[in-house]
């Protein structure tokens, strides 16, 4: 696995082109996300490894006028794993819920 400001980078180097970005940090139970508006990215996401968290792909929103579009992207550790795909895309069902997350929190989120 990459350092977490590896992933980050790549996160904020994808969110200059998108609307909104989050990294999808997954635990056995539960869901959180690191969100390209947060003001401390790395320490969040150091936060959520530590808590046991793997971070598996990305999240991407594109709004035209009142509607969003996702996307999702496995990190290129995960890529051969169908499981990460069915998981991020999965997620998308979910695209107003994480979008509202994204706005009401400015570090992260969990979903």
């Amino acid at each position: 696995m990459r350092k977490t400001s590896d992933l980050v980078e790549e996160m904020l180097k994808e969110a200059k082109k998108a609307w909104l970005v989050a990294i999808v940090v997954g635990f056995e139970t539960e869901t959180k996300f690191i969100f390209s508006s947060s003001g401390h990215p790395v320490e969040d996401l150091n936060t959520l490894v530590k808590k046991g968290g793997a971070p598996v792909g990305l999240l991407k929103f594109e709004k035209e006028d009142t509607t969003a579009q996702g996307s999702f992207r496995p990190f290129e550790e995960y890529s051969g794993e169908q499981w990460v795909t069915t998981y991020l895309a999965g997620l998308l069902e979910n695209t107003g819920e994480i979008i509202a997350l994204s706005q009401d929190q400015q570090n992260f989120a969990d979903y």
